[in-house]
């Protein structure tokens, strides 16, 4: 556990803050009309290890973009940079219950409920990005769209309900 975070100090300190007009044209040219809120802007410009999560799902979105603007030149989209970045992203998905510190850790009914639905969150964005290849037109604003509900719900440590089309369930108790 401490090797992780030493990593994610690690991780954070070498992460460069974005300019903040970047992701604002980014959700425009996906026609995202819901403006980022403030405090999802600052955690882009000023990365923080507590915030990565943040950071990364935005560089998602900023991928999505890149895709979708590509596709919309050329016809022909590359989708590996934006598949790597999603990667990285749910990596940190799967950390978020205690790199956010909202859930005490001797409350082990809740770290693993926050964890099923961790892995929840990430086989429906798994699921998501196979339909990419097939309509990115189509597809890409979804994604993106759903990356920026992760982080707006990050940001407000909403870590057990991150997606709301996934279904939360209890884990069982054996």
């Amino acid at each position: 556990m401490l090797v992780a975070r030493i990593s994610a100090h690690w991780t954070a300190r070498n992460l460069d803050g974005q300019e903040p007009d970047r992701l604002a044209a980014a959700l425009a040219q996906l026609g995202i009309t819901e403006p980022a809120t403030e405090s999802l802007r600052h955690a882009f410009i000023r990365p923080n290890w507590r915030y990565r999560l943040v950071y990364r799902a935005t560089t998602v979105i900023l991928a999505c973009a890149t895709a979708h603007r590509e596709h919309a030149e050329s016809g022909a989209v590359d989708l590996e940079p934006l598949v790597q970045a999603s990667s990285l992203a749910c990596a940190d998905i799967s950390r978020a219950h205690w790199m956010r510190g909202t859930v005490p850790l001797d409350r082990r009914h809740r770290v693993k409920a926050v964890r099923a639905h961790a892995r929840r969150v990430i086989n429906r964005i798994q699921w998501a990005e196979t339909s990419l290849d097939a309509d990115p037109a189509a597809n890409l604003p979804a994604h993106a769209r759903r990356w920026l509900t992760i982080a707006d719900r990050y940001m407000e440590c909403r870590i057990g309900a991150l997606l709301d089309d996934v279904e939360w369930s209890a884990p069982r108790r054996t």
